[in-house]
Parts: structure tokens; sequence; C-alpha cells
């Protein structure tokens, strides 16, 4: 066996380890009936653990990246010294051999620490993060999509302001970890599935029109021949669904007590 061999024969032993087998509901309920639209069918596929928490405070080497079926940026299979196999979501940048950090307790202060876990209180301002816990051991939570990415702006005692790639501003608590760097595979957003059986492959049926469907599916439904949507579109649920705010204000409240929009 050549060594490319082996290292994919090892690779298929403990991916089983990091992953499960993935039921796909279909958007269907118990009695096999449609209850969310667009979705069904779809591919078998595996769903991998990622560590979310980054606690063991050991340098790593990355032997291998690759591509999740669940995941936008990619995926890299860490070596510690301890010998311990682990799969993280990677930085923009890091390659195949590169060294990382992962833990909270020691003061990193490597020239070079892209894809390094650290606490916010440790990271200086206007740095690049991303994989960022909400409060400490609470696990990566925020900004764990590809091509996204926050940076520092304020610190005081007890908390930090971050500016989030979507322009709001939150703060966290300065033990809380986070992870330097820019989420990997940033060209995501450009992909071109070029046919319409890649869409099918990941559980996406076609999207209807309401006007041409029956009245019993759609507000919009039924009809002689060619027909029009009322004045008043609404929703397959009722609700007006143009130049109509359809925001809950009561959720919205609760989101403004830990994030604040930028004027």
């Amino acid at each position: 066996m050549t060594q490319w061999q082996i290292q994919r024969y090892i690779f298929k032993k403990f991916d089983k380890i990091f992953s499960k087998g993935y039921v796909v509901v279909a958007g269907r309920n118990f009695l096999g009936r449609i209850c969310v639209q667009h979705k069904g069918g779809g591919v078998k596929v595996r769903y991998r653990r990622l560590d979310v928490y980054r606690n063991i405070n050991q340098y790593g080497f990355i032997l291998r990246i690759f591509k999740d079926y669940y995941r936008t940026g990619y995926i890299g299979l860490i070596l510690y010294e301890d010998g311990l196999l682990n799969l993280i979501l990677l930085a923009e940048g890091l390659l195949k051999g590169s060294r990382i950090f992962s833990g909270r307790e020691q003061l990193i202060l490597d020239k070079n620490r892209l894809g390094y876990t650290q606490k916010l209180m440790n990271i200086d301002l206007f740095d690049i993060i991303h994989n960022i816990e909400f409060y400490p051991l609470s696990g990566f939570k925020l900004l764990r999509s590809a091509g996204c990415s926050a940076k520092i702006i304020s610190k005081d005692n007890e908390k930090s302001v971050l500016k989030l790639s979507s322009g709001w501003q939150i703060k966290l608590p300065n033990h809380s970890l986070g992870v330097f760097g820019v989420v990997s595979n940033i060209a995501s957003c450009y992909k071109n599935l070029k046919k319409a059986g890649v869409n099918r492959k990941k559980g996406i049926r076609p999207t209807v029109r309401g006007v041409i469907k029956n009245p019993c599916d759609h507000p919009h439904g039924g009809g002689e021949g060619r027909g029009s949507p009322p004045v008043a579109q609404v929703s397959p649920w009722g609700w007006l669904c143009k130049g109509t705010p359809s925001k809950n204000k009561k959720t919205d409240r609760l989101k403004r007590k830990l994030f604040k929009k930028k004027k």
C-alpha cells in the first residue's frame, strides 16, 4: 500500500467515529402529508461532529482538509500532541500541515496565530476572529458560515464589543473563546450549481408559484385559465407578504438585549 492509501484507510476508520447517519424527514408528517414546502428527496449522507469547545490546551497539526455536506466552510482533521484526533472548522489560509492551538488557559504570543483559539480579553482590538462563544464553555455559536468574521472594537473589564459581518454590534464576556481568522471557503457564495439536479440531491424541491396551484394548496390558486394574484398578495398561510412588516416585535425586543444595531 502507498502512503496515500494508508492515510485514506486510517481516515475512513476514524470517520466512522466522528460521524453518524442522518435521517432526512423530507418535510412530511407521520401521515406522509407535506408540512414544509420545497423539501424532499436528497442523497444519503453522514453528519460529522465537530469539536466546538477546543479546551485541550495543546498544539496540533492539520492532517487532512475536506468539505462536509452540512457546512459551507472546510473541515480539518487535527492531530494533537497527545495523539488525540478531532475535527474542527478551518480558517481561511490554513493548509495541510499547518500548526494550530486549541485551548483557553494559555496566552499565545506567536506572530502567526491563524486558527488559534484565545479568550476575547487576550485578543487585540480590530483583530479578525470567528467561531465565538456566547459565554464561557458554551461552545462556538457565532460566525461559523463560510466567509464570516467579526472584530473587537472596544473593551472594558468585563465585556468586549464585537462588530459582526452583518453590521450589528454585540457585547460578550471577556472569557468567551474566539478563533483567529475568517471562516474558510470565502468563494462559497459564488458557486454555480450548473443544473437543477444538484439542488435535488441537497433535498430541495422546486419552488412553484401560488397562482398555478389549486385553491386547497394556496390562497392565490384556482380560477379559469391564466389567473393573477389578488391586489393584497399573501403567503400560503394567509399573512400579507409584500410591503407589510412581518417582524415579530416581541422577539426583536429580546434580541436587542444582546445586539445593538449600528445607527
